[in-house]
């Protein structure tokens, strides 16, 4: 009877041991990404060459000229995928290969209407010392797009995030396409900011590190390398309790990855918030990590 026991309970061990290790390993699990229609609204617009030049010299008359750049369709479209690629839970697919794909519930489909390309052009004539009649020219770039993030197994709608970027140069330096790149390469940037956001990565604090009085300096976390912890990764840190089975959680602090030392485990500075961290720390709460960037 006492083996039994045992062997129960050494059974019992072994997958309580599991099924935490279960949830740590899907706690930032990968999703997948697919990009699906890419329409732009202007693609029937697009404008002659002695269009576009008619409307350039009109804009050194009036000192604004503002022109659909339809030349950067493609690049605005790469562009997406860059920013769906580069987002940390996210793993971009090229498209739906089989049905194992679509199985897994969080796995998106995005479809994105691409709804401005602009170069602005906005000119000022001035006079120098000597008197000489002078035009500076300022180049700004827009790109805009709105995303629809659908659900790849039911087709549910679960957000529609709106993008734009914009890029700016001075004539003395610069030209609209040096300003529209700049656009472009923001509007990626923002999608990919967009998506950490919408699935960021959790942690817990396992451990304070250095300490000054009354306040936490540094603390370890559970997130390393395994799980994209990369250094300079912002957090916030969350007290967590349960309201009527609802997970309630309350910030009290902030940190900054300083070095990430294994799989599985960082070492932060304590931006905000030392003193309420070491308090919750010494009384023995468990205090979730969220990042924040």
């Amino acid at each position: 009877m006492k083996k039994i026991i045992m062997t129960l309970a050494a059974v019992l061990c072994c997958a309580i041991t599991v099924s935490a290790q279960d949830a740590q390993t899907n706690r930032n699990r990968m999703y997948r990404i697919t990009l699906g229609n890419v329409q732009y609204t202007h693609h029937n617009e697009k404008l002659s060459t002695g269009e576009t030049i008619g409307k350039v010299l009109s804009g050194v008359l009036t000192g604004k000229a503002d022109v659909q750049a339809t030349k950067y369709e493609e690049d605005v479209k790469n562009a997406i995928i860059n920013g769906l690629s580069n987002s940390r839970r996210f793993r971009f697919n090229e498209g739906l290969v089989n049905l194992d794909d679509v199985m897994e519930e969080g796995n998106l489909v995005a479809d994105a209407v691409i709804t401005n390309i602009k170069a602005k052009t906005d000119s000022r004539t001035w006079k120098d010392k000597d008197g000489k009649t002078q035009i500076t020219t300022n180049y700004t770039g827009v790109v805009e797009a709105m995303l629809t993030l659908k659900d790849a197994k039911t087709g549910e709608v679960v957000a529609s995030p709106s993008f734009s970027g914009s890029g700016m140069g001075s004539s003395s330096y610069s030209d609209s396409d040096k300003a529209i790149r700049d656009a472009i390469s923001r509007f990626s940037n923002r999608i990919s900011a967009w998506l950490n956001k919408y699935r960021p990565l959790e942690a817990n604090i396992i451990e304070g590190a250095a300490a000054k009085k009354d306040k936490q300096k540094e603390v370890y976390i559970d997130l390393g390398s395994g799980e994209g912890a990369c250094e300079g990764l912002h957090l916030g840190v969350y007290t967590v309790k349960t309201v009527a089975g609802r997970e309630a959680k309350s910030q009290i602090g902030k940190l900054k990855i300083e070095a990430v030392e294994g799989d599985d485990i960082s070492r932060c500075k304590v931006q905000s918030g030392g003193k309420d961290i070491k308090a919750a720390l010494d009384a023995g709460e468990n205090l979730k990590v969220i990042s924040i960037d």
